[in-house]
């Protein structure tokens, strides 16, 4: 994260100079979410947003990781923002709204669908490929500055169908009013894995996210044959996916909850999807033809740039 932030222009002559030295620190500082007076001393760096954000599912060191995260996080989704200057209010569409406007162009609320409805609407949505510490192990984060939102991916998949869940998710956080001014929400656990949800915002968000993706705040999809292999899930999944217009994959997400069988499911994803794909490629191409670019510095666009993985 640190080498990301570094700037280019830095050299040997500006390490000499004081007030370059001056200039690197409010860089970094501008980056990571840093108090630029702290990194002018000897004393430790300290977070601008170290309490500005909500965890969900932590287990890492709370103390250490915590503010690094929150404030890297706010600090990156406020430069997304900057990049796209046009938005339209989430809040004014409720699920099934917004399913309907993407189904009035595509078969299934998928990623690719979810994704452009989400920028067109003035919601960047960027998938991380560097992470600040314990982030490594983080699923998805939501970040709000004023009215505007940005969401960052995390979590690394070969097929879209968990991703599609995590950024609905995430939605879901936003459109409920889970979000503070100035704040972030941070989920680390995979919500499509877990046994039981007692949190209640969480609950809401699984809500909002499965009525999205299926019409359904809750589905249940169960096997009433004989055979539970992954190929025939797979086959049961996309006969019906046209008619429930409900993505395939989502719908064997569905199964793997109801019957918590996950390992068949995510078998059956490789029948489903013609072959497997970084995920983070297609979400962070996206991106990049919709950041305004030249309303970054150069010095900004290129740490965004590094954050994507250099497209």
């Amino acid at each position: 994260m640190v080498s990301a932030a570094w700037p280019e222009w830095w050299s040997d002559a500006a390490d000499a100079s004081p007030s370059s030295q001056a200039d690197l620190r409010f860089t970094l500082a501008r980056k990571l979410g840093l108090d630029p007076l702290s990194l002018l001393d000897d004393e430790a760096p300290k977070f601008i947003w170290e309490d500005a954000a909500k965890f969900k599912n932590f287990r890492g060191d709370m103390q250490a990781a915590r503010p690094a995260i929150s404030s890297f996080g706010i600090a990156f989704g406020r430069m997304l923002i900057h990049g796209l200057p046009q938005y339209t209010p989430l809040h004014e569409l409720d699920p099934i709204g917004l399913r309907k406007s993407i189904l009035a162009s595509r078969r299934f609320v998928d990623l690719t669908g979810l994704i452009g409805f989400l920028w067109g609407i003035g919601i960047p949505v960027v998938h991380l490929r560097v992470h600040p510490l314990a982030a490594k192990n983080m699923c998805a984060m939501s970040v709000r500055i004023g009215d505007r939102y940005a969401v960052l991916l995390a979590r690394d998949a070969n097929y879209p169908a968990s991703t599609v869940f995590h950024l609905a998710h995430e939605i879901g956080h936003i459109a409920r009013g889970h979000l503070s001014d100035g704040g972030a929400l941070i989920d680390m656990d995979d919500p499509t894995e877990r046994v039981e949800e007692v949190d209640p915002e969480e609950i809401e968000a699984d809500e909002y996210a499965l009525t999205l993706l299926t019409g359904y705040p809750k589905l249940e999809v169960e096997n009433t044959g004989a055979g539970r292999g992954a190929r025939q899930l797979a086959s049961e999944v996309m006969r019906v996916a046209d008619q429930a217009r409900i993505e395939p994959g989502t719908l064997a997400l569905c199964y793997a909850y109801t019957n918590k069988d996950w390992a068949t499911a995510q078998k059956s994803l490789q029948y489903i999807y013609e072959r497997p794909l970084p995920v983070w490629e297609g979400v962070n191409k996206i991106a990049a033809t919709q950041i305004k670019w030249d309303l970054m510095s150069d010095e900004t666009s290129n740490f965004v740039r590094a954050l994507m993985g250099g497209l």
